[in-house]
């Protein structure tokens, strides 16, 4: 079997965090596992409050998969703190594969990583990471690198393999100057993702759905530039078939190629 495991937030909604983790890696054909590292209080349009969980239970849920199961991947998401980070860093084993999904913001301004835990992300999490999936804000918040064009959203991928991560990511969901196209960076060079752009703004667990499907496809032993292209692939069609699931907000549908609706039948 094909095991991954997210370790990040709790979405009441599911439309992102945990719960959209799993319905990612299960419509990849994965068996996705959870490791509970925040709690948030949430819903279609706002963060209301969010909880973080004890370091020591965070290590005890990892170390748990871990007796039993060979987990291909591992995703992160939200982190909240530095204690959290630096647990997180601490116990995942040497070896396995890491999709780090840098959530530091949530779509309307609530804060989901204090700003030790960005400084932590970078000094512990990212030499451990097989792919980092940041958007524009994201990188440049932890890069310091302006992303104003092209050639800064290289220099700020390249910036990342500088500083330890395998592969980076750059999503082109803000680029206004080459809307849609991610970049993909490794020690082999720069490669152009492109994928359809959908007449959708802010649709709730975007990032969170393309992180997890990369993960997914890496623990079923793609490799990981391969992994990314069929994982845009995979959120691309997430998008497309996005469902307003509250009035004016839309959110992911991992299960886009299953179910395109969620009406009631009755």
């Amino acid at each position: 079997m094909a095991f991954a495991a997210t370790i990040a937030g709790s979405d009441p909604s599911a439309g992102a965090g945990i719960q959209v983790d799993l319905k990612t890696m299960a419509a990849c054909g994965v068996w996705g596992m959870t490791v509970i590292a925040a709690l948030t209080a949430q819903n279609a349009t706002h963060v209301l409050d969010s909880s973080s969980v004890p370091a020591a239970f965070i290590k005890k849920q990892i170390d748990a998969l871990e007796e039993d199961f060979p987990i291909g991947c591992y995703k992160t998401g939200m982190l909240k703190n530095a204690e959290t980070v630096n647990i997180v860093a601490a116990s995942i084993p040497e070896g396995r594969n890491l999709v780090v999904d840098p959530v530091l913001l949530a779509t309307k301004e609530y804060r989901l990583l204090d700003e030790a835990g960005q400084e932590r992300l970078v000094a512990e999490l990212l030499p451990r990471t097989t792919v980092i999936t940041p958007n524009i804000p994201e990188a440049a918040a932890l890069s310091g690198i302006t992303i104003t064009g092209s050639e800064s959203m290289e220099e700020a991928a390249y910036w990342f393999i500088d500083h330890g991560a395998k592969a980076a990511v750059i999503k082109g969901g803000h680029a206004h100057f080459r809307l849609g196209t991610d970049v993909f960076a490794d020690k082999d060079g720069i490669m152009l993702v492109e994928g359809e752009v959908a007449p959708f703004t802010d649709v709730h667990g975007s990032g969170c759905c393309y992180a997890s499907a990369i993960a997914a496809h890496i623990a079923l032993g793609y490799p990981v530039r391969d992994a990314v292209l069929e994982a845009k692939k995979f959120v691309t069609g997430a998008i497309k078939y996005s469902w307003e699931y509250a009035p004016g907000r839309r959110t992911m549908n991992p299960g886009w190629q299953q179910h395109k609706t969620y009406y009631t039948k009755f």
